[in-house]
């Protein structure tokens, strides 16, 4: 093994024991085996995925680092890799092949039968360092920051979708939904040629992507009179996938790449749309790594020749406390954004796309969040149990920022004990 200097048997690292239990501990770095390097992770993104494999779902074992979006350098090189690596800014294609089905025969990694996966099937981004063979490294010039390399998944994600459509120049193109994908999808689209509307629910979104350029609709436009040609649903709800198919025209297409957290259900009328205007509806799933279409070397372009805009994307969600905060306002009773703004207090991570050490909250910071969370709470939840436990919630959590905090008592009304 050579590296560019001494590495520690150690590495701090986020480690998921069970729903809800990530905790900031010391764990041992794992070995090199002879075709594989060592990555110091420099930023992790924090997919919407991810939040609920910690919260919510879970994940496919336990203990494990989650984090599949990540850039860093490579510090060490196995026996068999060449030097020129050494030292090298990379980026990272998670998915871990077997190389012996059906589909990785055909070189289409992302359907292989049986693949391991960075982050959700074994350790990932959320660390210090990680091992990864050679052929998953996607290696980048030093002019491209770490934080905008991180990115080069989701766009290379987007960056499938799109090749998939087979869209033309100045096709009339709908994407449905204002997350990281959804602009990443629209940006794309828009250096291809298409005339690009964006939907979306929030008013703060639909601004930014006015003064890109992009023409929007709000999602409670009417789509029955719409004739796209090609939808983006970037979402992956019932409601959302009814608007793709009523605004293409017809002989659309509708490319369904959002995420399902439910069952999908159709209305009768709209099953008809699809029959009568003979619209197609594909999926897209992840994106092509092999030997004849890289979408990642092409992301990492196009995130380079887009930096300004990529840029903007990554910040989008950057102001943790107007994130968080908003997340909660609009749904304060639900555990989800509570486990999540919890997280990113408890971690001390700025926003949900950049959980590195170089942008922890200051501690003054975290209390001053806490505190608005717990008036939010109070603001927005009715009184009973599920406030007593939220506010107690917050409680200990200041407690854990400082122990000796004097920014919630014990006996404050706003902890609701009794």
């Amino acid at each position: 093994m050579k590296s560019l200097s001494m590495i520690d048997t150690k590495m701090n690292a986020l480690v998921l024991h069970d729903v809800g239990q990530l905790e900031y501990q010391k764990v041992d770095i794992k070995k090199l085996n002879s075709s594989s390097v060592l990555v110091q992770i420099k930023a992790s993104g924090i997919c919407s995925s991810d939040i609920e494999r910690i919260f919510l779902t879970g994940t496919y074992g336990f203990p494990i680092i989650p984090g599949h979006e990540f850039s860093g350098k490579i510090a060490a090189i196995g026996d068999n890799v060449s030097e020129d690596l050494l030292g090298k800014r990379t980026c990272v294609f998670p998915l871990l092949p077997c190389k012996k089905c059906k589909a990785c025969k055909m070189e289409e990694y992302a359907q292989c039968s049986n693949y391991n996966y960075f982050g959700s099937r074994c350790d990932g981004g959320f660390a210090e360092y990680l091992v990864v063979p050679v052929w998953n490294l996607i290696p980048f010039n030093d002019d491209i920051d770490f934080d905008i390399a991180a990115l080069c998944e989701p766009t290379a994600v987007s960056l499938h979708a799109v090749n998939g459509s087979k869209v033309k120049a100045n096709d009339n193109v709908l994407v449905i939904g204002t997350g990281t994908i959804g602009f990443l999808i629209a940006m794309i689209l828009k250096s291809k040629g298409g005339n690009v509307t964006v939907c979306g629910r929030s008013e703060q979104k639909l601004q930014f992507a006015k003064e890109h350029g992009f023409s929007v609709l709000s999602n409670d436009s009417n789509f029955e009179n719409s004739d796209f040609d090609i939808c983006f649903e970037a979402v992956g709800n019932s409601n959302s996938i009814q608007n793709a198919i009523k605004a293409v025209g017809d002989f659309g297409k509708v490319i369904l790449v959002g995420n399902p957290k439910n069952d999908i259900c159709l209305e009768k009328n709209t099953y008809w749309k699809i029959l009568r205007k003979q619209i197609s509806i594909a999926g897209t799933w992840n994106s092509s790594f092999n030997s004849h279409t890289n979408d990642w070397k092409q992301a990492l372009q196009i995130l380079q020749e887009n930096k300004n805009f990529a840029t903007q994307i990554a910040k989008a969600e950057e102001d943790s406390e107007v994130y968080f905060i908003n997340k909660i306002r609009q749904a304060a009773n639900k555990e989800q954004y509570w486990r999540a703004a919890a997280w990113a207090l408890e971690r001390r991570c700025p926003n949900r796309y950049a959980a590195r050490g170089a942008g922890a909250l200051s501690m003054d910071q975290v209390q001053n969040l806490v505190s608005r969370l717990a008036e939010i709470v109070v603001q927005e939840i009715p009184g009973g149990h599920e406030r007593r436990r939220l506010l107690k919630r917050v409680h200990d959590l200041l407690r854990q920022a400082n122990p000796v905090s004097e920014t919630i008592q014990d006996d404050d009304p706003l902890r609701e004990d009794e």
